[in-house]
């Protein structure tokens, strides 16, 4: 079967090391493990020319702007930075512009080989996949991840969010089925005027040959520079609704009661400096080490590196959509969770079984979770041996595949 997997995101460059970028390879990689023949087609390939692409068994194309294209969002760009202003439009209309010329691109590529279905992964502004499923006659299936539109509106900067919120509507309401990654999302869907019988959840998943229960591995810990201390660990985006606001208080309070312990951060994002500042005032920098974004293939090996592992999420302005990529791969990894009673997370992990939750901002309650890991191996083990064996049981991408081929044969 020849799927036409589309990421039309300028954000997500699919062979880069973002958790999206991830995702659009292990679900491809999947699905080429079952048998299929599949092509990405996305606009970037990675986010810098300096940046090493990954791996991936699909076939990639890369469908690059064209040049006045460019030009057009260069000159948007200039005009509003030559009045002094900041500007979400140069990317908006990027996105706009570039979705016509991409749904072009890829009727004129895959017209006379046309695939079986095309399988979208919703992006803002885009539409890409309805002209093909129009011109050629096949199936679409819409995977969406998040309310991108709300999340426009609610968190950045938007001069036309008018016309995202109605293409987000048009490429749903076009969609033969429609994967949500949470019921949460779903009922999001469901509220656009979407018929609920097309509409599917599917949780994001982990790929256990590559996250697994490992050795500690003492030449990565002293590579790490990690000294013998208990070791908190955080995978992810430093960005607000992740909560990392919270882990310069938790890191002061553990320290209290060890004081050799390490907060081990892998990732980046806008909140770096702010947070390394407020360490800085709490004396606790050499109590934490960044160490930026890492290869998605050496994410494990640091995994199994934590003695507690953390997705302290905040509550954000609406409903709680998400389904975090770090906790599937922390529960393949064995290592005892500790995260937020909020939205799919509290389906996911069973309070005292496969993780401890506490409610969203409650710092002590997340320090007393902490700390009663630390204190007891015997729950530590137990709590990582549940997580790991129900992520293998419930929540794999070949699991997600399976699903996904039940649902388009059903069309």
């Amino acid at each position: 079967m020849k799927i036409l997997y589309i990421c039309a995101d300028y954000g997500i460059p699919v062979l880069g090391g973002k958790g999206a970028a991830v995702h659009v390879r292990e679900m491809s990689n999947a699905l080429v493990q079952t048998g299929c023949s599949v092509v990405i087609a996305a606009p970037m390939a990675t986010s810098s020319p300096w940046d090493i692409p990954q791996d991936t068994e699909a076939e990639f194309i890369q469908f690059s702007a064209n040049k006045n294209t460019v030009e057009l969002i260069h000159a948007i760009k200039s005009y509003t930075e030559n009045l002094g202003e900041t500007s979400a439009l140069s990317g908006e209309i990027r996105r706009i512009v570039y979705n016509e010329e991409f749904e072009g691109k890829l009727l004129r590529r895959f017209k006379k080989s046309p695939p079986d279905f095309i399988y979208v992964r919703a992006s803002l502004y885009s539409t890409a996949g309805i002209s093909l499923k129009k011109e050629l006659g096949i199936p679409l299936i819409v995977e969406i991840n998040a309310p991108l539109a709300l999340e426009q509106h609610l968190y950045r900067s938007s001069e036309t969010k008018k016309l995202a919120y109605a293409a987000e509507r048009k490429l749903l309401s076009h969609a033969d089925a429609i994967l949500c990654v949470s019921k949460e999302l779903k009922n999001y869907v469901a509220s656009l005027d979407i018929d609920s019988n097309r509409i599917h959840v599917i949780p994001n998943g982990v790929n256990p040959q590559l996250f697994n229960i490992q050795e500690k591995n003492n030449a990565l810990r002293d590579k790490t520079g990690l000294g013998q201390g208990p070791v908190l660990g955080f995978v992810g985006g430093l960005r607000p609704w992740h909560g990392v606001k919270i882990l310069p208080e938790l890191l002061n309070r553990i320290k209290a009661v060890h004081p050799d312990v390490q907060l081990l951060i892998v990732g980046e994002g806008p909140l770096k400096n702010s947070l390394a500042c407020d360490f800085r005032e709490k004396n606790l920098e050499n109590n934490v080490i960044f160490t930026g974004n890492l290869p998605h293939k050496d994410i494990p090996g640091i995994i199994n590196l934590f003695d507690i592992a953390l997705a302290p999420y905040a509550k954000p302005e609406h409903d709680f959509y998400f389904s975090p990529l770090k906790l599937f791969e922390y529960m393949a990894c064995g290592i005892p969770i500790v995260t937020t009673r909020i939205g799919q997370i509290q389906d996911i992990i069973q309070d005292n079984e496969t993780g401890l939750l506490y409610e969203p901002g409650d710092v002590e309650q997340l320090t007393n979770h902490c700390l009663n890991i630390l204190k007891n191996p015997g729950l530590a083990r137990l709590l990582g041996f549940n997580a790991e064996k129900i992520a293998k049981e419930r929540y794999t991408w070949d699991h997600n595949v399976k699903r996904v081929m039940s649902i388009k044969g059903a069309l």
